[in-house]
């Protein structure tokens, strides 16, 4: 939430060796068959072999969540499709820079998982093949929410490219411990933006030499653009002209200086906020039970309870959509991850029934069970989150799929300018917010990068003529 990219999240940190799992063909330890045809040893003429199953090479990301579920879904699908075999190449490390690597060298896999921003400039460079002509064919529309969100993320210039496998929407999360600790109600669903105002300032706390916070940007580390989303938006204001391939900066606007102003700033002034050092140290987080509130998605559970918790017994915790401002709606980010299909792949008809059987409800069942959001807000609901409920002991988790009906994206745009050249390392985002978390005013950071940001648009346009 590519990164995939900009933004910290579970997948940047990945490590190891390329591991290729499937369906491994079975090696009979016998005498060499007869040719077709040939009498066999009892004299009846041999029957012909069995056709090579066709291939489909899909690609997935190095963790060991996407191997579990990768795993599952390619062996479930070469037992319902005869003459398929689902082969799962993961690329740990440099993900996207393995699939360029790969386009470059003429060995693309022939489906390819992506990050719903990440993924147009492949096909402004006609590298990737139009769904169109089969979701007709199989009437197969259905399988996308008609949800603007995921439209952005989906389609490119009228034609659709991406399926969705899975999602990950950013909610508040907090930590019910120090909510009753300073003797305050757990939000709400129709919280205000003064209600959390209220719990970050009565949260924060200490207790001899142990400093509590109210409210932290991430996890476990200093957000950045992608956990601000709402701050900025959730008054109805936009920090550009439209989401979806930009020709105006409008990051000066009031409502979007004021949201980051308090959010990001003053809170670390006024130590309702660890400060980058602070978070450097570690062992300060939600997870650790030193922050009451943090904005996360379904990638940070495992940390809060469970075998992986950061502390043994994990934390009492839930999640809230964000307090809402005058749109009364969430105006989070919302992650639409998905798959698509290489223009040079000579099993296209194949590939798409892979696709179609990843997007089925028994496909969403693995991708639950495996521990990933699933695709629609419909699928969220009736599968992930009895799974989420039961594995990691909260109980509104329903509060990620409400977000992924209304959550937005960041930026959208094809080869020259995604959201990787404007809030990647040293580009004028992260600029403005090391500045930020360090006590620039949102005024004067912003200030500095708004014509930055405005040349990037102008010069990605310029090159598109």
């Amino acid at each position: 939430m590519a990164t995939k990219r900009g933004m910290l999240t579970r997948r940047d940190f990945l490590r190891g060796a390329v591991l290729v799992v499937g369906v491994l063909p079975i090696v009979a330890a016998c005498a060499a068959p007869a040719a077709p045809g040939a009498p066999a040893a009892g004299g009846e003429p041999a029957a012909a072999p069995a056709a090579a199953p066709q291939e489909i090479r899909i690609s997935a990301w190095g963790d060991t969540t996407d191997k579990t579920v990768y795993e599952s879904i390619v062996d479930n699908f070469g037992k319902t499709h005869a003459g398929m075999r689902a082969i799962v190449e993961q690329y740990p490390g440099g993900y996207y820079d393995k699939i360029q690597a790969n386009f470059a060298g003429g060995t693309s896999a022939d489906v390819l998982y992506f990050q719903g921003w990440s993924w147009q400039p492949f096909a402004d460079k006609d590298q990737l093949m139009s769904l169109d002509e089969f979701v007709a064919r199989d009437s197969y529309a259905s399988a996308w929410p008609d949800i603007p969100n995921y439209t952005d993320n989906t389609t490119w210039h009228g034609q659709r490219y991406m399926t969705v496998a899975d999602t990950g929407s950013v909610v508040m999360l907090y930590n019910k411990d120090l909510f009753d600790k300073a003797e305050i109600a757990y939000p709400t669903k129709d919280w205000t933006y003064a209600d959390f105002q209220y719990a970050v300032e009565k949260t924060s706390a200490e207790e001899g030499d142990v400093k509590y916070y109210g409210y932290a940007q991430a996890g476990g580390w200093n957000g950045t653009y992608l956990r601000s989303l709402h701050w900025m938006r959730m008054n109805g204001v936009l920090e550009w002209d439209t989401i979806v391939e930009p020709k105006e900066s409008k990051w000066m606007q009031e409502e979007i200086l004021a949201g980051l102003q308090y959010t990001v700033v003053d809170t670390i002034a006024n130590g309702y906020c660890p400060s980058p050092a602070t978070m450097q140290g570690g062992g300060v987080s939600l997870a650790t039970g030193r922050v009451a509130m943090v904005m996360e998605g379904p990638w940070y559970l495992a940390q809060l309870f469970g075998p992986d918790a950061a502390v043994d017994g994990g934390v009492k915790f839930d999640a809230v959509e964000p307090p809402v401002g005058s749109t009364g709606k969430d105006e989070t980010i919302a992650e639409v991850h998905g798959h698509v299909v290489a223009k040079s792949s000579t099993v296209a008809d194949a590939a798409w029934e892979l696709l179609k059987d990843i997007m089925s409800e028994e496909g969403q069942k693995r991708i639950a069970e495996g521990g990933r959001m699933c695709s629609t807000p419909e699928y969220i609901e009736s599968l992930w989150v009895p799974v989420a409920q039961k594995r990691f002991n909260f109980e509104n988790a329903k509060a990620y799929a409400d977000s992924m009906r209304t959550g937005r994206n960041p930026i959208i745009s094809g080869a020259g300018s995604n959201y990787d050249a404007v809030a990647g390392p040293s580009t004028p985002l992260q600029v403005a917010w090391d500045a930020m978390l360090n006590g620039t005013s949102a005024q004067d950071a912003i200030g500095e990068a708004q014509p930055l940001l405005q040349k990037i648009l102008d010069d990605y346009w310029a090159k598109k003529g």
